[in-house]
């Protein structure tokens, strides 16, 4: 009897430490399917088509095979970003990254995580996502939105592509306000002011992303508007929303897969040496209509599975639950909207070597 409590309490300590070094990795091989496994399956007899895939993979879209317009990055540092056995998608990102620790020194070391996360989801053996990387995601995100805040002017004039990417796409998504003088009818002095306000911000596929607490009138054809009342302002819409603009203009910086008429990419000022972003040519098509609305749904369908998965994981009693839904909101959509930009990479350079012109 005078042993009892204490085997109990050692029973105790090894459920604690149990607890406490449990894995916060999520197995995706088994449990849903990113439209992306079957790419190279699909191309396994075809050694050529293979190869023009994979080189398709390890770069930006609007580049030329082997050529890199990242001209400041140098092979030595894209090689440390991306060592033997890493796939061949997290070589754009890495690209990506190493241009802007040149320009953002104390703040490029945080994007890395983001190649160590997308490395994880589209490794083809053991696709996974590691709850607690995504969670350095999203303070990621949160230390560059507040960026823009401090030094937005000078993000607009001397910063990295990436950096006036998310202010153009954070603009967007706070409707890209600005105020007028209203016309008096009358026709003396105007006194009134008027706000004017966008649509939001719009990705590459067409959708659209406005926040919560604007309203704004959307022309949804030439003849034809709605009006969008303003909402509530929760923290787990925002903060998801913010999480995605984020994670929308960095893997739009690296990969560029031409985006459709009126996309918020498209309005990206680029400084010398560097290119528009690639808009989808339809007189021209890089890969079939048909096909672009294929890649589309592909990668909506991989976000909404993966997101559904770790919203699960990430709430009620499971060992990765954060007791918080904000940031639960937070981190199933940083997962999906990842798992969203792989797939739209990879099924883009897919048709491009099976369909393309």
């Amino acid at each position: 009897m005078t042993r009892r409590p204490y085997s109990l309490f050692m029973l105790l300590i090894v459920l604690l430490s149990q607890a406490a070094c449990s894995s916060s990795v999520l197995q995706l091989r088994d449990q849903l399917d990113l439209h992306r496994g079957t790419f190279r399956q699909k191309l396994a007899d075809k050694k050529e088509l293979t190869a023009q895939f994979l080189a398709c993979t390890r770069q930006a879209h609007d580049e030329l095979p082997g050529d890199r317009r990242d001209t400041g990055t140098s092979p030595q540092a894209l090689a440390q970003l991306t060592p033997e056995g890493q796939a061949t998608s997290v070589r754009p990102l890495a690209a990506v990254i190493e241009k802007i620790r040149l320009r953002h020194q104390d703040k490029g070391a945080s994007l890395t995580i983001l190649a160590h996360v997308l490395d994880d989801l589209a490794n083809e053996s053991n696709a996974r996502i590691d709850v607690d990387k995504l969670k350095q995601v999203i303070e990621a995100a949160r230390q560059w939105q507040g960026h823009l805040g401090l030094d937005e002017d000078q993000l607009e004039q001397n910063s990295s592509r990436f950096a006036r990417t998310l202010l153009t796409y954070n603009k967007a998504y706070f409707g890209d306000l600005s105020f007028s003088t209203k016309p008096d009818a009358s026709g003396g002095a105007s006194h009134g002011v008027v706000k004017v306000t966008s649509k939001g911000f719009v990705d590459r596929s067409g959708n659209t992303l406005l926040f919560p607490g604007i309203s704004a009138e959307i022309e949804l054809s030439p003849t034809n508007s709605v009006r969008v009342s303003a909402t509530t302002v929760d923290s787990q819409r925002v903060s998801a929303d913010l999480t995605r603009i984020f994670l929308e203009a960095f893997f739009d910086t690296a990969f560029r897969v031409p985006a459709v008429h009126g996309a918020t990419a498209l309005r990206v000022g680029p400084i010398p040496q560097e290119s528009l972003y690639p808009e989808f040519d339809a007189h021209h098509p890089a890969i079939p209509l048909e096909a672009l609305a294929r890649v589309t749904r592909d990668a909506l369908r991989a976000e909404a599975a993966v997101t559904s998965l770790v919203g699960k994981a990430v709430r009620g009693g499971s060992v990765f639950s954060t007791q918080n839904e904000t940031v639960a909101a937070t981190l199933e959509t940083a997962a999906g909207v990842m798992a969203k930009k792989l797939v739209e990479h990879e099924g883009f350079c897919y048709f491009q070597v099976t369909q393309g012109s």
